[in-house]
């Protein structure tokens, strides 16, 4: 019987079906129910309370920052976000890992499966540091901090190229640790952090001490001077008490980054960074220079060298507008930081917020039903449903930002559904059509199982008539 190591297993799919990788379960994807469960409780939660827990405009900016991460990575790239970090895992394991300490820690071994909790935990803090130290890595992390609100939304806001920085952080457990153990506890360690992006919940007594919990990561997302670059852990807040980047939360957090992100569309949101770096390279003078913009911190700049994460003393200050809640007492959740919550705009109008969050989950379940038929379909419909996506949620997010163009760009993107839809139907006839396509039977004689949603063009097109009559108003 040939060694796992054999040179015959030249493809990171086989790789993963030699060590098992393959047959771990997607624990994230089966959470994402029970994940919107709770973000729809705590959205009730606030309505009730009647605090500003939460705004249409930035939570649905949060949760659509989500997906065009899933977008980009599952529907326009072959390379998945799981797969480039368990592939790179894979090669180094196959590769390069070392047998003494492998046979040392046995993948059905209680002490494998907590060190490897532990070490992955820790990689998580250095590269979570590392991303809000290093210009270049937080370019790849600053859209998770560019909410001005602090609820689970938030957890939901990330950056597409995240996955590209994070992964090396952890190939030196590959070295001894079974892949399957890794690919587990790295799910995991991603699963814990939903729950901390919540202001319902205050301090946890004793936890306070080793977990990271809701306090200690309101204090990370924190633009308050004394809380920048704080409070780095996934799980486990030790990590900040032995490296001295701990900070308890002992004022009023004010949430967002300190140069506020002021527009919602979900394109700019995942490359301004890039963008403002390019152009501080640019402008800075002498070839080292414009390399430190890339490796210093983000507060760098050369007039002060010695300062490799910035100045401190150039924050800005935040000042506080308390409000009342419905009891007659301060409400945290209301506070108000110097006029800037709605630096991003005023609330859409009822209805428009209604058609958006509506529009919205239309996108996001065309995406989710057509990925798991991807191999009846064309092997380009794939791409181009994402394409157009991203196309709807810039639309969201021009309306959001209340833009001139907000209307007439919707209405270019419901005519090119129902254009293409209708070039399919021309096309294909009954045999394979956008909205009424047929699914071959595996058992039997390939019948087909129809699927009309008329009911979707019909909606499509009430959309258009009221988008028209939008722009004539």
């Amino acid at each position: 019987k040939k060694s796992p190591k054999s040179n015959e297993i030249r493809t990171m799919a086989s790789l993963a079906e030699v060590y098992g990788v393959s047959k771990v379960p997607d624990y994230i994807t089966a959470a994402i129910p029970y994940l919107v469960v709770l973000l729809l409780v705590e959205v009730l939660v606030c309505f009730l309370k009647g605090n500003k827990g939460h705004k249409l405009n930035d939570s649905l900016s949060s949760i659509i920052a989500g997906n065009t991460e899933f977008v980009w990575s599952k529907m326009l790239l072959t390379l998945t976000t799981r797969s480039l970090e368990v592939t790179s895992y894979l090669f180094v394991y196959h590769n390069f890992r070392i047998e003494s300490l492998v046979s040392l820690f046995p993948k059905d071994s209680s002490l494998t499966w907590v060190l490897c909790f532990l070490l992955i935990d820790h990689g998580y803090y250095w590269f979570h540091r590392a991303a809000h130290e290093i210009n270049a890595f937080w370019a790849a992390h600053i859209v998770h901090h560019s909410s001005e609100q602090y609820n689970l939304s938030t957890a939901l806001r990330q950056s597409v190229f995240q996955t590209y920085v994070s992964w090396m952080f952890y190939l030196p457990l590959a070295l001894f640790m079974h892949p399957t153990v890794f690919a587990v506890h790295k799910q995991f360690n991603t699963l814990y952090q939903f729950w901390i992006h919540t202001q319902m919940i205050g301090t946890m007594g004793p936890l306070e001490h080793f977990m990271n919990t809701p306090s200690h990561h309101r204090v990370h997302h924190a633009r308050n001077p004394k809380y920048i670059d704080k409070n780095y852990a996934g799980v486990l807040i030790i990590w900040d008490r032995l490296y001295g980047t701990f900070q308890a939360e002992e004022e009023p957090v004010v949430y967002g980054l300190v140069h506020p992100l002021t527009s919602f569309d979900p394109i700019w949101t995942q490359l301004h960074h890039i963008f403002e770096i390019g152009a501080r390279m640019y402008n800075t003078p002498g070839l080292a220079n414009k390399l430190g913009v890339l490796y210093h911190g983000p507060g760098w700049s050369p007039e002060r060298p010695h300062m490799r994460l910035g100045d401190p003393s150039l924050l800005p200050p935040v000042h506080y507008a308390p409000q009342v809640g419905p009891d007659g007492k301060p409400d945290p959740l209301s506070n108000d930081p110097d006029t800037r919550a709605l630096s991003m705009g005023p609330a859409l109008p009822a209805m428009l917020g209604l058609y958006v969050t509506v529009h919205f989950i239309v996108a996001s379940g065309l995406a989710l039903g057509m990925l798991p038929m991807s191999e009846h379909l064309p092997s380009y419909m794939i791409p181009s449903l994402g394409l157009y996506i991203l196309l709807s949620y810039s639309a969201f997010g021009a309306m959001f930002n209340n833009k001139s163009y907000a209307f007439h760009m919707e209405l270019t993107r419901l005519l090119v559904f129902l254009v293409v839809e209708m070039m399919f139907w021309v096309l294909y006839k009954d045999e394979f059509v956008f909205l009424w396509y047929r699914v071959p039977v595996s058992d039997g004689p390939h019948m087909a199982v129809d699927r009309p949603l008329k009911l979707l063009r019909a909606f499509y097109l009430l959309s258009v008539v009221w988008i028209v009559g939008c722009l004539h108003a």
